[in-house]
């Protein structure tokens, strides 16, 4: 599975930095945790979602500011990936262990996918925004 690298960079850097800063959770969290227990598991996946909506307040307010035209189509994926997630929840009530690799592999794959194919649309727009409003 890809880890963060330099072709997902937007140099938008508070962006940038978010998204950097999700895989680093993820490899913190799943590969140097080892984790072992449902309970622990739970709260690993918790956390990520936690930092992803995080990630979609901040992102989807300069999208607003910067006036993005496809803003409406961006907040739609962002949706699906929460609904997504939600449904993938219910389903651990029936304590499958494999669900957990299941979701926590759906959050990155769909974070990668989600910034080179949707994030690297608005970021002309982002970074014309900022660059106007830094002078």
């Amino acid at each position: 599975m890809e880890n963060w690298s330099d072709k997902l960079i937007l140099n938008i850097h508070d962006i940038d930095l978010q998204h950097k800063g999700f895989f680093e959770l993820w490899d913190k969290e799943f590969k140097q945790l080892g984790v072992t227990n449902e309970a622990q598991l739970a709260f690993i996946l918790e956390k990520l979602e936690n930092y992803i909506k995080d990630h979609f307040t901040a992102e989807e307010n300069l999208l607003i500011k910067s006036g993005y035209i496809d803003l409406e189509n961006h907040i739609i994926q962002h949706q699906f990936f929460i609904q997504k997630i939600n449904e993938m929840k219910l389903e651990l009530n029936y304590k499958n262990a494999l669900l957990f690799e299941k979701i926590a592999l759906f959050m990155k794959k769909w974070f990668l996918s989600h910034i080179m194919q949707f994030d690297k649309k608005y970021q002309e727009t982002v970074l014309s925004y900022l660059k106007k409003n830094q002078e």
